[in-house]
């Protein structure tokens, strides 16, 4: 189940539009445990696929002494984490291609760990993202994902509502396992209930703790938000976004949307 064409800002729409520079839930806390499963050390080669701002990439080599490629489609993306690599003064351990996560531009076997942080739902086709990602990491070399999951049993139809209103789509914890297997990992192993408490999704600052959806975005952060949306989509636009806050939060309070963390080796038999 993949997103309608539809003409009005999603959660993830109006986090773009803000222009503030946000992480995904769990925050940092998640990007070490993301870095502690993947057992990034010194000298690893590692990609991050849907790398954005360059964050995370520039954390891990930081703090991990490994190699980090970054790879994004956005070529805002991409200067932009250029721009902050350079600034870190670690661009000779850090760096930043254009590229589509569905067709990664990389031989086969050529990375001792890939990692995707909360982008992998986004593409049209989230199983070529992890075929993709299966095929260019080392045989024994691990994978790590975190995405949106369901966490409740909901129908069809309220599925796609809340999807549609996020802007990106869950799965059954389930269908990442699946899909994980099918693409080729092994020994997958999964952590859901630590990050589908509701404060680890507004955990999502770099720049401070947040202890509340509703304080994601500073009072002025937020009046520059609704005037952005107001520029884009008219009064209509802001309306609906504000809905859309309220309706996605309450099904995270109520225990429907939650996070998981994933972690699979590749199985090299697979790729013999």
């Amino acid at each position: 189940m993949k997103r309608k064409g539809i003409h009005s800002p999603t959660i993830e729409d109006a986090i773009e539009i803000s222009g503030i520079e946000t992480l995904h839930p769990g925050g940092f806390d998640l990007t070490k445990r993301t870095a502690e499963v993947a057992e990034l050390k010194p000298g690893m080669r590692v990609l991050d696929v849907s790398s954005g701002r360059g964050t995370q990439a520039i954390f891990y080599a930081e703090n991990y002494g490994v190699h980090v490629t970054g790879l994004d489609i956005s070529e805002k993306m991409i200067q932009s984490a250029a721009d902050s690599a350079r600034l870190s003064g670690i661009s000779d351990r850090v760096s930043f291609i254009l590229g589509d996560s569905q067709a990664l531009p990389f031989s086969d076997n050529s990375f001792d760990a890939v990692i995707n942080e909360c982008a992998v739902g986004i593409p049209d086709d989230s199983q070529q993202v992890l075929n993709e990602m299966l095929r260019v990491v080392k045989p024994g070399g691990t994978v790590v994902i975190h995405e949106s999951i369901w966490k409740s049993k909901l129908s069809y139809r309220e599925k796609e509502e809340l999807s549609e209103r996020y802007g990106t789509t869950p799965l059954e914890p389930e269908e990442w396992n699946r899909m994980l297997q099918k693409a080729g990992a092994v020994n997958i192993i999964s952590e859901h209930e630590e990050w589908s408490k509701p404060e680890r999704f507004w955990k999502v600052r770099k720049d401070r703790e947040v202890t509340h959806y509703t304080k994601v975005l500073t009072l002025r952060e937020r009046l520059v938000t609704l005037k952005r949306i107001t520029q884009k989509y008219g009064i209509k636009g802001v309306t609906k976004a504000m809905e859309n806050e309220k309706v996605f939060y309450q099904a995270v309070l109520d225990g429907k949307i939650g996070y998981g963390l994933y972690t699979g080796i590749k199985d090299s038999s697979k790729f013999a």
